[in-house]
This record gives C-alpha cells, sequence and structure tokens, in this order.
C-alpha cells in the first residue's frame, strides 16, 4: 500500500446518490452525449488491493481544474459530460476517464513496474531519476526519522543507511553524535572526517568543537560532552535526509565535500487550504549496563610494617587513601553508582502552520524541547524556529528561507577533570568512590565542604565529591543561530533555467564555567574561578548556476554550469579570572587585574570555486554523466590553491533493453541496472596553516605588551589533500518492486594528507604543518528491501543493510612511523595512525615477550614491558548494519529496528579506573586468589612465581605482604599491557521500537475540525546483547574532541539509556 501523509491540500468528498461508475487502470471509458453545462463529479481513487490512494491528481483535461484525493482517496471536481479526467499518482500508471452521466466513480490505479523513475535531489539540489544515477545514494523520509525521534538529527539515520557509521557520545543532556561515511579520510588532530550538511541548499556547519582555552580553564571543556550543530535543527521540519556516499555523488560541493554529503531537505508548504499541525512528546530515560562495584574491601590500604631493624613485623589497616584496597569488612555499603544517577526527561512541543496556492507556498514552525539529564543538574533545552516560501511571478520563481534557534546545556565534567589538580570529573568521582563511604555526603552542617580527611590534605589536593561538583561547579552554554537563504529562479525556455542563491549560517556559541570557592582547584583557585569563552562563527555563500535540458530523438542532453564563493569567519574571545576578593560572587569586577586572563583571535577563509556538469542518457537506458570543478582556496599558498578534480559515473538499466526485446519478463525481475563511478576530490586545510602565526606575550616581558610564536610552524609549501574515489554496484527489484536489492563496493585513496606531527622542540616549535601520508579505504555495502505481506489490511515492509570498510594508512616520511590522531590518553592508550597499519588504531604499551611468545619477567618474576607505544587494536568494526521491520493494519504501525556490530575494539578505561582504584568487581575477585606469573627469566630459562594474599615473600630485596604484590601487580604491571582492557567487540542492539495509531477518519468526523490524529508510544535502546562490559558505542571525549579520535574509547562517561516516549500528533 502506497500512501502519501504530507499532503496539506484535502478537499472533503460529496457523495452523489447515483451507483458508482468502476474504472480499471487499462480502461478508457467511450464517451456519451456531450455537454458545455459542467455538473459535479465525485469519485474514490484506490489501489490494486483496494486502499485509497491519498493526494492522486484528478484533473479535468484542457481546463486547468482537477482536485486531489483526501485521505479517504475521495475527490469532487466540476466536469461537463463528454470532457476527459486524468487521474495520476507517483508510482502508478495514469488513467483517463470519459465523463458519462454517471455523477460517481470508481477508480483503481496499477503499480507501475518503472516505480524506480523516481526523482531525487542530488548535489546542488538538482533533480535526477534515481535509475540514472551511477553511484550510491539513500533516502530517509521524514515518517522513517520520527519513528522514534531524537533531538538530534543524525542519531535518527542510525541503523537505517548501509556504510553510515554513528557513534552517539554518551547518554548525557545535549551529548552530540559523530557521523563518518565509508571511513575516514584525514588523519590528524582536528581534521573533520564527518560528511559536508547541505539543508535546502545552504551548507549547514555542523561542528562539535571544544570552545575554551585549557591554558586559562583547566581543560573543564575537553573534560565534558559536546553538543554538535546539527542538533539546533528542530527534527519535526525535515522532510527527508539524502545520504551521497562517495566523491562522485558529492563532487559539485568541492573540497568540503570529500568525505560525502548528507542533504537535508525541510518541509515545504503544499498547494491547498491552510494546514495546522501540532505534536507533543513525553520522554522518560533512565542510565544502563552501570560497572559492578565490589563491597567486600574498605577505602584505604594495608600497610607493610617493618622494625627498627627493618625486619618485618606484619600489616596494617590505614585509611588515609581514596582507593579501596583496604581490609575486608562488613560495614554498612552503599549503591553510591545507582543512586547518583536520577531519571531524566523530555517535553518536546512542536506546532507548524502549511499552506498556499498554484504560485505561493509557505511553512513556519516554532519548537520548545526540554531535556532533564540523568546526571543531576544537567540538562538540554532549545526554541527553534523556521519560515520556508515560495511565489511565482510568471518565468521566476523566489524562494526564501529563515530558522532561528537558541539552545542553552547544563554539563558536568566526566572522566578527565581539572587541569593542574587532583580533582577529577564527576562521573570518574562516582565510578570509583568507596562503596563504603555515603557519597551523598558532600556538605557540613554549616554549608561549608565535607572533608573526608580533615586538615591531614590541603584542599587542593583531594579529590572533590561527585555531589560537589554537580551543584557547586556549573559548565554550560548558549548557542543563538540563524540561517537563511534567499534564492531567485528565472525559466528562460522550458529547457533553460538560471537561478541565483545566497545563503548566511552564524552562530554565536559561549561556553561558561563557574567553580566554587573552596573546592577541588588549582592552588591559586581557591577562591573561586569563572571562564567564558566565546565564539562567533558567520558563513556566507553565493550560487550561481545555469541548467539545460534538451531531447533529441531517443537522446536526453543536460548541461550545468555555476559557480560559488564561500566566506568563513570566525571570531574567538576567551577570558578568565579567579581568586574572588568576594567568594563565589562571579563577576570579572571581582578579581584583581593581575588574575584576570584575556585572549582573542580571529580567522578568515575565503573559497570560490567553477564547476559544470554533462548528463547524457539514451532510450531511458543507459546513463552518462561528466563533472568537474576547480577550487582556489584561500588556505593555501598561492601556487597551489586553485586545484582541479573531475568526475564520471554511468549506469546501464539491462531490463530495459531485455523488455523491450522481449527476452524477459518484467513478472519476476522488473528493474535491473548496474552502476560505476571514479572521481577526484581536493581538500583544503585551515585557516594560517601557511604561515606562522603570532601571539601575545606579557608574563615573560614584565607585563609588556609582546607577541611571540605559536607553537606550530606554517609551511608556505602545502598543497591540497586529494582523494580518488571508485565504485560500482547492482540494483535489482523483483516482483512488481516487492524486493529490492542494492549492493556497491567502494575504494577511497586520500593522498598528500596534510599532517601535524611533533617536531624536535630545538626548532622552536611543536607542531609542522606537512604533506605525507596515504589513508586508504576499501569496502563494500549491501542494502536488501522488500514487502513479503501486503493485503487490504496489512503491510509488512523489511530492510536489511550492512557495510564492512577497512582503513589504512601508509606513505608517512622516514623516521614517522605513527600519527596520533590526540594527545589525550585514555587508561594509558591514545588513537593512532601507524604506517602501513590500520587508519583507526589503538597506541599502547605491550608486555616483552620472546620469540615463543613467553613472557620476560623481571628479577621479582612480574611481567617487562616495552613503554614504547605500538599498535593494540583497531577501533573500526569488520562490519556494522541493521534490520528495519514495520508492520501495518489498519490504523496501526508496528516498527522494530535491530543494529548489530561484528569487530572493532573497544579500550575499557572506565574498568581501568575502577580495577586501580580497587573499587570495581574483579579487583574485590582476586586480590583474595593466588596470583601466577609465568614465562622465562632474562637469560631465557623457564620461570612461575606463585603468590598468595595472606603469606610474605621477598621482593626487590625486602619482605612484603602476598596482599600488596598483587595489588602491585594489578595496579601496575597489568595495566601496562593495553590489550588487558581491549575487547573486540560483537553486539546486536534493540535500538528502537514504536506503536502508532491513526484515528479513522469517520471518528474524526465527529470532532469536525481535525483531519489526522495519531497517539504513538515508543521505546530505545531496551535490550543489548555484547561481550562488552558494559555499551560498546562510546566515545570518551564526546563529539568534539579530534574529529573520530574518541571513539571506542571508554572512560568515566555518561553511560548510554534507554527510554520510552508517548506522543500526540493531531492535524486542523
Amino acid at each position: 500500500m502506497k500512501r502519501n501523509y504530507c499532503l496539506s491540500l484535502v478537499l472533503l468528498a460529496l457523495f452523489g446518490m447515483a451507483a458508482p461508475y468502476s474504472v480499471n487502470a487499462a480502461e478508457n471509458v467511450p464517451s456519451s452525449q456531450s455537454t458545455q453545462q459542467a455538473k459535479k463529479i465525485t469519485g474514490k481513487v484506490v489501489d490494486a488491493a483496494g486502499e485509497p490512494i491519498i493526494g492522486a491528481s484528478v484533473l479535468v483535461k484542457g481546463s486547468g481544474t482537477g482536485a486531489v484525493t483526501d485521505i479517504d482517496g475521495r475527490f469532487s471536481v466540476e466536469a461537463p459530460v463528454g470532457s476527459t479526467l486524468e487521474v495520476s499518482f507517483i508510482g502508478y500508471k495514469s488513467v483517463t476517464i470519459k465523463v458519462t452521466n454517471a455523477t460517481a466513480y470508481n477508480v483503481t490505479l496499477q503499480d507501475d513496474s518503472q516505480a524506480l523513475d523516481e526523482v531525487v535531489v542530488t548535489a546542488m539540489g538538482i533533480k535526477k531519476e534515481r535509475k540514472a544515477l551511477g553511484y550510491s545514494m539513500e533516502d530517509v523520509k521524514s515518517d522513517e526519522l520520527m519513528k522514534v525521534k531524537t533531538a538530534n538529527p543524525i542519531s535518527s539515520l542510525s541503523g537505517k543507511v548501509a556504510g553510515v557509521n554513528i557513534t552517539q557520545s554518551s547518554g548525557a543532556a545535549g551529548a552530540g553524535a559523530q557521523i563518518i561515511l565509508r571511513g575516514g579520510t584525514s588523519g590528524s588532530e582536528g581534521k573533520d572526517n564527518q560528511p559536508l550538511f547541505v539543508v535546502d541548499g545552504l551548507i549547514y556547519d555542523n561542528s562539535s568543537s571544544v570552545i575554551g582555552n585549557s591554558a586559562f580553564d583547566g581543560s573543564t571543556r575537553s573534560a565534558s560532552t559536546t553538543s554538535n550543530r546539527l542538533m539546533d535543527i528542530n527534527p519535526e521540519d525535515i522532510e527527508s535526509m539524502s545520504v551521497l556516499k562517495g566523491p562522485a555523488a558529492a563532487a559539485l560541493y568541492g573540497s568540503r565535500a570529500a568525505n560525502g554529503v548528507i542533504l537535508i531537505t525541510t518541509k515545504q508548504g503544499k498547494e491547498g487550504m491552510v494546514e495546522v499541525n501540532i505534536n507533543s512528546k513525553f520522554t522518560s530515560s533512565w542510565v544502563k549496563d552501570l560497572p559492578k562495584v565490589q563491597t567486600e574491601y574498605a577505602r584505604g590500604f594495608m600497610e607493610d610494617l617493618y622494625g627498627a631493624n627493618k625486619e618485618y613485623t606484619g600489616t596494617s589497616f590505614n585509611d588515609f587513601a581514596y582507593t579501596s584496597w583496604g581490609e575486608r569488612t562488613n560495614a554498612k555499603t552503599y549503591d553510591n553508582i545507582g543512586d547518583f544517577f536520577q531519571t531524566g526527561n523530555v517535553f518536546d512541543e512542536s506546532a507548524s502552520v502549511s499552506g498556499g496556492s498554484k504560485n505561493s507556498k509557505f511553512y513556519l514552525s516554532g519548537s520548545f524541547y526540554d531535556q532533564a539529564g540523568v546526571v543531576p543538574e544537567t540538562g538540554y533545552r532549545k526554541y527553534a524556529f523556521r519560515f520556508n516560501g515560495e511565489q511565482k511571478v510568471g518565468i521566476f520563481t523566489f524562494n526564501a528561507s529563515a530558522a532561528y534557534s537558541d539552545a542553552h546545556t547544563d554539563r558536568t565534567l566526566t572522566g578527565a577533570g581539572l587541569y593542574g589538580s587532583s580533582g577529577n570529573g564527576a562521573l570518574y568521582g562516582v565510578y570509583n568512590w568507596s562503596p563504603f563511604d555515603d557519597m551523598t555526603r558532600y556538605l557540613n552542617e554549616d554549608g561549608s565542604r565535607y572533608r573526608m580527611f580533615g586538615d591531614r590534605l590541603d584542599p587542593w589536593e583531594e579529590h572533590d565529591n561527585p555531589y560537589w561538583i554537580v551543584n557547586k561547579n556549573r559548565i554550560f552554554d548558549d548557542t543563538d543561530r540563524f540561517t537563511g537563504m534567499v534564492s531567485l529562479k528565472a525559466d528562460i525556455t522550458k529547457w533553460w533555467f538560471l537561478s541565483y542563491k545566497i545563503g548566511l549560517d552564524q552562530y554565536t556559541q559561549t561556553a561558561s564555567n563557574r567553580l566554587a570557592a573552596n573546592g577541588v582547584l588549582k592552588q591559586v583557585w581557591q577562591n573561586g574561578m569563572m571562564s567564558d569563552n566565546t565564539m562567533r562563527f558567520r558563513y556566507m555563500s553565493h550560487d550561481f548556476m545555469s541548467n539545460m535540458s534538451k531531447r533529441f530523438g531517443d537522446f536526453d542532453l543536460n548541461l550545468l554550469l555555476g559557480a560559488t564563493i564561500d566566506e568563513t569567519k570566525t571570531d574567538r574571545v576567551s577570558m578568565m579570572a579567579y581568586n574572588f576578593t568576594v567568594p563565589d560572587f562571579f563577576s570579572y569586577a571581582n578579581a584583581k587585574d593581575a588574575e584576570k586572563r584575556f585572549s582573542h583571535g580571529a580567522s578568515k577563509k575565503r573559497l570560490v570555486g567553477l564547476f559544470g556538469e554533462f548528463r547524457a542518457s539514451w532510450n531511458n537506458m543507459l546513463y552518462l554523466t561528466v563533472s568537474g570543478r576547480n577550487d582556489w582556496t584561500s588556505t593555501l599558498p598561492i601556487e597551489n590553491r586553485s586545484y582541479f578534480y573531475p568526475s564520471v559515473s554511468g549506469s546501464f538499466v539491462f531490463t530495459e533493453m531485455l523488455h523491450k526485446l522481449g527476452w524477459m519478463s518484467d513478472s519476476v525481475l522488473n528493474f535491473g541496472k548496474i552502476r560505476a563511478s571514479w572521481a577526484k576530490v581536493g581538500k583544503d586545510t585551515g585557516a594560517y596553516e601557511t604561515a606562522t602565526a603570532l601571539w601575545p606575550v606579557g608574563a615573560f616581558l614584565n607585563g609588556l605588551v609582546g607577541a611571540g610564536n605559536t607553537w606550530t610552524r606554517g609551511n608556505p609549501y602545502l598543497k591540497p589533500e586529494m582523494t580518488k574515489s571508485t565504485e560500482i554496484g547492482v540494483e535489482l527489484s523483483f516482483f512488481k518492486n516487492r524486493l529490492h536489492i542494492d549492493y556497491a563496493y567502494y575504494t577511497n585513496d586520500s593522498y598528500n594528507q596534510i599532517l601535524s606531527p611533533r617536531g624536535p622542540q630545538s626548532t622552536g616549535y611543536i607542531f609542522c604543518s606537512i604533506n605525507a601520508g596515504n589513508v586508504y579505504n576499501k569496502g563494500m555495502e549491501l542494502s536488501i528491501s522488500g514487502i513479503p505481506v501486503q493485503t487490504k489490511d496489512l503491510s509488512w515492509e523489511v530492510g536489511f543493510n550492512m557495510a564492512g570498510n577497512r582503513g589504512t594508512l601508509d606513505g608517512l616520511p622516514d623516521g614517522m612511523d605513527v600519527m596520533y590522531v590526540t594527545d589525550v590518553q585514555y587508561a594509558g592508550a591514545q588513537a593512532a595512525s601507524f604506517n602501513g597499519g590500520d587508519f583507526m588504531a589503538i597506541a599502547g604499551t605491550k608486555w616483552k615477550r620472546n620469540e615463543d611468545g613467553k613472557l620476560i619477567l623481571d628479577e621479582n618474576g612480574m611481567p617487562t614491558y616495552d613503554s614504547a607505544l605500538s599498535a593494540v587494536g583497531n577501533r573500526e568494526a569488520k562490519f556494522t548494519g541493521g534490520l528495519n521491520n514495520t508492520l501495518t493494519w489498519k490504523g496501526f504501525t508496528f516498527n522494530m529496528l535491530w543494529e548489530f556490530r561484528v569487530g572493532g575494539d573497544v579500550i575499557n578505561g572506565t574498568r581501568y579506573a575502577m580495577d586501580n582504584s580497587g573499587v570495581s568487581r574483579f579487583s574485590g575477585d582476586v586480590r583474595n586468589r593466588p596470583l601466577t606469573v609465568e614465562g622465562v627469566d632474562a637469560e631465557g630459562n623457564a620461570v612461575s612465581h606463585t603468590w598468595e594474599a595472606d603469606k610474605t615473600y621477598v621482593f626487590n630485596g625486602v619482605e612484603k605482604s602476598g596482599y600488596n604484590i598483587i595489588k602491585d601487580y594489578y595496579q601496575t604491571y597489568y595495566p601496562k599491557n593495553t590489550r588487558n582492557y581491549i575487547t573486540e567487540v560483537n553486539s546486536l542492539r534493540l535500538r528502537s521500537v514504536s506503536l502508532s495509531y491513526d484515528f479513522p477518519k469517520k471518528w474524526l468526523q465527529r470532532v469536525g475540525f481535525v483531519k489526522r490524529a495519531s497517539v504513538s508510544v515508543a521505546a530505545t535502546n531496551l535490550l543489548l546483547f555484547t561481550n562488552y562490559d558494559g555499551d560498546p558505542e562510546v566515545a570518551a571525549a564526546g563529539a568534539g574532541v579530534g574529529g573520530s579520535s574518541s571513539v571506542g574509547f571508554d572512560y568515566c562517561g555518561v553511560p548510554a539509556t534507554s527510554g520510552m516516549s508517548f506522543g500526540l500528533n493531531l492535524t486542523f
């Protein structure tokens, strides 16, 4: 059954008393007597299964009048006897009817076996027939996106499109998501591996960068989760999302689209009466897969005691420690982890008004999203408004759109904590707090901070209580964003149009910190600290296009020519003050001038491009597309700033030939196409990387204003990164489009990488930009969709997709064996790319082994290790995919989405931290079990050592308890083999399940003013089957640090959440 639920022009059906006149798609009804007197004609349009077709067009031929069928498939028009009615709808064969004396007609439309002639929107907004595409492209419509609505449109694609890898950074309120198509192409820190986002033809910034200054505010921004800016869009405004995966699909967008493109089309008004839509949704969420803790051993440690003559006298319990390697106890325990998290909730309200006439259309919407996070005192709140309008005057079509959003996020420190102090983030504290200490006790009766060890430690040497952090230390950001676009199209002739478009995307984001006095801060911050880091982003584009299309016999030709000018500006201001005169009064006027910091930076980037595309097709069978683009960028040196890149793609619809020759019936294989493409795409770099920048220096010049070089040396010889891509694929449709198969194989070779490796400090710099290295990706994608069951009342649609990608790096210069994506380490490991190895590798340390693989032990019998980092894992999954099922029965629609993952390593930094602190269940289990280590000594002799907790041994020349030797092993030696904390993950996840009900039209007619109404219930992340100890969908640093660098690193973050939502949708 095919329905169009996005129709806004609905006419009420009027039923005549005459018996209905039935018409089949293959019939032409003979004419009866003719008259010029128009009369009212009513009827109903249904499909072959008898289901009403909504939005079918019923036109009175030659008169310019007509109607559109309503939700029950009914229509009403005025037409004279003898006239002709034309009935049509996308995906069905059109029908013509001669009007006789009958006043009612039932029309049955038959499926069009060539339904794959569907027109889709491709690069630069150009519409093409899907069968003409020589590359992979997938669409996700609004009804699919909204089955389980999420605040982040990126997350709505998860599990639905082959080759699209999405990682939700955490379960925190307002947390962003990372998206990569067909593997990353850039290997250096700060380089962007995400696709280009284009909203209604306007390039839309999706940055998730950490806004802050670590030298000022203690790295508080990189220790909290961040949003990605696509969250500024109201998902209810989205009509469809189209994924252009390969460079051939996206080449017209230039250097920004080397990683693919995601086209977002927002809703437009429809011709007809004004329609009002209201959506209301409530969601409740809770954390899942929390770490397990031991409840046998107290906080503290067992101290080895020695007499006056250094003789060993035994052990004594000492509670002066935050770790939990103390004595066995039966004291009361507290569920500090479980009690810390709260039930989160979301109130999501939106409304829209749309409508239009033959020449005018409009769409206006507003929404409010309010989320309370599962971490206390955290949340995300957003207001969003949008206007889309269109006006036609003669040969001109004028379009305008404007959108405004205001978002506020309250965050908390997660794992890393504050720079320059012993404090840690709230979540690190939660996971590592002793279960024998009540974590809710963070204040004294007088409101001052409770100090666990009193005056035995200086305040800045302690660990902050997580409740102090979330209640006293505020970390928040505000983002105001405006996007606007104005375009003018002139249809010079039927085959030639010109268009001009100007677009603007600008936002101001302020990230703020307020750290209370007397907390665990740097010593100089003991009276508090505040900072505000503001970035102003402004992008403006101008696009001009000329598009000519002509048909010559069996040939269809199209020529597209265009030019674009883009300009991007950023302005950053960082301010910080500390050691306030009046504690906890956060004002820059409350600090002395010597205890304030200020920083300012700005950048400007311009790109000019000329592009062209030639398309040719023959007999609806053979299709060829050739394109080329030349960019001039301001970020590269003059001799290298101009670069050209071409692409070519083609497709052959072989079933068209087979059917015309009579060699094959379309009853089994009704559509078959093979496609191939090749493309070369350039990519520039960030502003000012060709020159060595200056920054202000004052502290080293007795407070005088001065300037010095930054720590990155510019390179005046940089060249653009280039990517060569090939793709071959096949599409098959069987049984009148009841079964569809799409397979693609691709390769991407990205060379001339712009990297920023560390250099010798003797040069006076830390980093230097160079061209070096090739990133090579190859993979496959498979999509299978079908309709196993379709009857009048019941339909079952199934969609399956899977993809696999392997990314490698080679071509690094001599002496450079590894490229670290970021300096940030988790559990002693880093994200890295090794020369000749995996692109998404994990760098860590290893135990030393001999040629036979046996451990090499030291004189104490402990494993030795190699301190140099080497490849210990690969974060890239071998295969990912999803299975989507939709069952529709009468007014009910049930949907279930499963996701799976095969392979790919995740490092469990949370367990690493909990093992070290002695609170993990693993650390509790191993400390009273004998520890046996086998291997060889330095001479290669086989050795074996066993230690028991209740015995003593000579260790490093002195007696030591077996308990402490076991403790040292798991705190010091065990973590040196990074693989001990790495899991090759396999998982199966029930991503979402939903049930909705559309109320029957006859029920709504009793109300009178409600056209459509539905209710829904949905759940997310209810089930997870995995071999990983936790949820493997992790990105420790959020969506904003180092591109994909933190994917696969799990370190004391906000755990994933499950949720249940209830929704109501009304249309008036």
